[in-house]
C-alpha cells in the first residue's frame, strides 16, 4: 500500500476518533446537566412541604404515587444501566481501535498499547451489558412465574 494513503487513512481514523470522542464527552456533559437539573427540580418540590404528613399526604394521593414512581423507576432500571453499559463499551472499543490502527507504521508502541487497554475496557462494558441483559431476562420470567 502506497505509504501517503496509509498516512491519509490514519489522519482520517484519528480525526474520526477525536469527533466520536468529543461528541462523547457532549453527550456525558449534557447528561449530567439534565440529571443536576431534575434533582435541583425534585429537592425544590421537596421543600414546598411544611411537615412530614403533608409530604405523606401527597404521596398517598395518586400524583404524588406518579411523581415518586418518575425518580424510582429512573434510579431501578435495568434497560437503563444496560444501555448505559452499551454505549460505554461501544465508545471505548473505537476508540481503542483507533489508537490502535493509527499505529501503523510508527516506531513507538504506546498508542498501540492504549488502543489494547481502551478495546480492551471496551469488550468488558460490553460482556457487561450482555450478563446483565441475561440475568434481567431471566429475573423478569422468575417473576412472572
Amino acid at each position: 500500500m502506497d505509504p501517503m494513503l496509509q498516512s491519509q487513512a490514519r489522519e482520517w481514523l484519528m480525526m474520526l476518533t477525536m469527533w466520536a470522542f468529543f461528541g462523547y464527552v457532549l453527550y456525558l456533559i449534557t447528561v449530567a446537566l439534565r440529571r443536576k437539573q431534575r434533582n435541583a427540580m425534585q429537592q425544590h418540590v421537596l421543600d414546598k412541604f411544611a411537615s412530614a404528613k403533608d409530604f405523606a399526604d401527597f404521596v398517598q394521593s395518586p400524583a404524588g404515587q406518579k411523581y415518586v414512581m418518575s425518580f424510582a423507576d429512573t434510579a431501578t432500571s435495568s434497560k437503563s444501566a444496560i444501555l448505559n453499559s452499551v454505549r460505554t463499551g461501544v465508545v471505548l472499543l473505537f476508540t481503542g481501535m483507533g489508537f490502535a490502527f493509527a499505529n501503523f507504521g510508527n516506531a513507538s508502541l504506546l498508542p498501540l498499547r492504549i488502543g489494547i487497554v481502551l478495546s480492551c475496557l471496551g469488550i468488558g462494558f460490553l460482556i457487561s451489558a450482555a450478563i446483565s441483559f441475561w440475568l434481567a431476562r431471566k429475573f423478569q420470567r422468575e417473576a412472572k412465574e
